[in-house]
């Protein structure tokens, strides 16, 4: 038997299409709109742009 895909976008989890024909697709992830596309890439920058908080990072063993 074949099983359908069940397609939802990353930013909202919604599986209807909003404002396009057909989902977008943006680096192998899918939205339902160009403004649900366009907050996950804002969201995103700003995560990568926050430095990692020093108490993340692992104290040196001691030998």
């Amino acid at each position: 038997m074949r099983r359908k895909l069940v397609v939802y976008c990353e930013q909202c989890g919604g599986t209807e299409l909003s404002g396009t024909a057909e989902f977008i697709v943006f680096h192998r992830l899918t939205f339902c709109s160009p403004d649900c596309r366009d907050d996950y890439r804002g969201a995103d920058d700003a995560r990568r742009e926050t430095p990692l908080a020093p108490s993340a990072r692992k104290p040196a063993r001691a030998a």
